[in-house]
C-alpha cells in the first residue's frame, strides 16, 4: 500500500470505508467522498445521512494527508502495519470518531491531527449534490 498514488489512495479510503460497514461513494468531480451510511455496532442499525455528509478533499488532499498522518499510526498503532496502512486505519478512526461524537454536523474537513466537522462547507469547496 505504500506505493499506491494518491487517486488509489482515495479509492483505498471508500472501500475502506466499505469494509467496515459505511456506504461511502466519491463525491462529484472526485473532490469529496460521500458517506450515506455510518457505522453499525453489533445488532444496530447504520445511521443513515441524508443527505449525505461530505468528506472534503479529493485525492491529492487525502494523499497528502495520510503521509502526514504517518507518524502519528506508527505511534498509534505501533509498526505491526505498513505506513500507509496505519495512516488509513488512524484516518478511519478519525472520521468515525468525528461523526460519532459531532452528530449534526456533516461537513467533514481533512485538519492537522484528525477529522474537524463543521455545520457549512469549507470556503471554496464544491457544493454538494442535492438530495
Amino acid at each position: 500500500m505504500d506505493d499506491l498514488t494518491d487517486e488509489e489512495l482515495y479509492d483505498e479510503l471508500i472501500a475502506s470505508l466499505a469494509a467496515e460497514g459505511v456506504r461511502a461513494t466519491p463525491g462529484p468531480d472526485r473532490t469529496s467522498i460521500l458517506i450515506h451510511t455510518g457505522w453499525a455496532f453489533g445488532e444496530e442499525q447504520s445511521e443513515r445521512f441524508d443527505p449525505p455528509l461530505v468528506l472534503h478533499g479529493g485525492p491529492e488532499r487525502i494523499g497528502r494527508h495520510l503521509r502526514v498522518l504517518e507518524p502519528d499510526a506508527e505511534e498509534a498503532l505501533g509498526r505491526a502495519l505498513p505506513h500507509l496502512r496505519a495512516a488509513m486505519s488512524l484516518l478511519l478512526i478519525h472520521i468515525m470518531e468525528t461523526v460519532q461524537t459531532v452528530p449534526g454536523r456533516r461537513h467533514l474537513v481533512l485538519a492537522e491531527g484528525g477529522v474537524d466537522a463543521r455545520p457549512s462547507p469549507p470556503a471554496g469547496s464544491r457544493p454538494a449534490p442535492s438530495p
